[in-house]
């Protein structure tokens, strides 16, 4: 059995990893895959939600998110200062304590931990692909962390998603599968508006989606193309699910 993962640790490590691109990169440089962003605005973007989160967990009720002047210090520190308070937000409060968030789960404090180190993740391939235009981000991202996206990308974010009026992307039963952890889902869609059944430890459907977590974890944030993927089945299929809106 798979040790768990400390969220907060792990969120801790990837802000600091994100805190060196900062460090070593112009602000200016534009975000490929964040269109009309550049590297501040990721930056101001990733520093804001931390805030955001720091005071939904010291309250445990919803905030609203801050508005960010630029700062007048250095990018890399700002942000490493509102990683800091994050981080300490979430160490004053017990994980099972009852926290309001914006997802069809428990509401706990523990959401957050989990919530911002995957917002991290993401972003923090966004920022090494605006540092060098041919990196893909695939190495920085640990096989158990991807994993764990793609869980909550499908336990959180295909509901919110339809919550927010999106057309649904599971029309047609999907199977996703990590070859290099093992983990394995089948997506079902229900009745039109409600959010499909998820079931963990089989990958089965019209079409199977392969790849390492990392492939999946981008390939759902629409960070890499869709052909990193192996495909069984209906390729027309995985491809209406992989175009849908899974995330924001």
């Amino acid at each position: 059995m798979p040790e768990p993962i400390d969220h907060l640790s792990e969120f801790e490590r990837t802000a600091a990893e994100v805190a060196a691109v900062l460090d070593r990169v112009d602000p200016a440089a534009m975000v490929p895959n964040c269109p009309g962003w550049t590297l501040a605005d990721l930056a101001m973007h990733l520093g804001s939600g931390q805030r955001w989160a720091a005071s939904i967990v010291l309250s445990g009720i919803s905030q609203k998110r801050p508005e960010v002047l630029r700062t007048t210090i250095s990018w890399s520190d700002w942000y490493a200062g509102t990683t800091a308070a994050l981080a300490a937000a979430l160490r004053a409060v017990d994980p099972d304590e009852p926290c309001w968030n914006f997802a069809p789960v428990d509401q706990r404090a523990g959401f957050w931990s989990r919530r911002r180190m995957h917002e991290t993740v993401i972003h923090l391939v966004d920022a090494v692909q605006a540092e060098a235009r041919e990196a893909t981000g695939l190495d920085v991202i640990p096989a158990e962390i991807a994993a764990d996206g793609v869980d909550e990308v499908f336990g959180v974010f295909l509901p919110r998603m339809l919550a927010r009026g999106a057309k649904p992307a599971v029309t047609r039963q999907v199977g996703v599968r990590a070859i290099d952890t093992g983990d394995e889902w089948t997506l079902t869609p229900v009745s039109e508006g409600d959010r499909p059944q998820v079931k963990r430890g089989k990958a089965a459907g019209e079409a199977v989606l392969s790849g390492t977590a990392a492939g999946l974890d981008l390939c759902l944030w629409k960070r890499l193309p869709a052909d990193v993927l192996e495909v069984e089945g209906d390729h027309s299929v995985a491809a209406a699910f992989l175009a849908g809106k899974t995330t924001p």
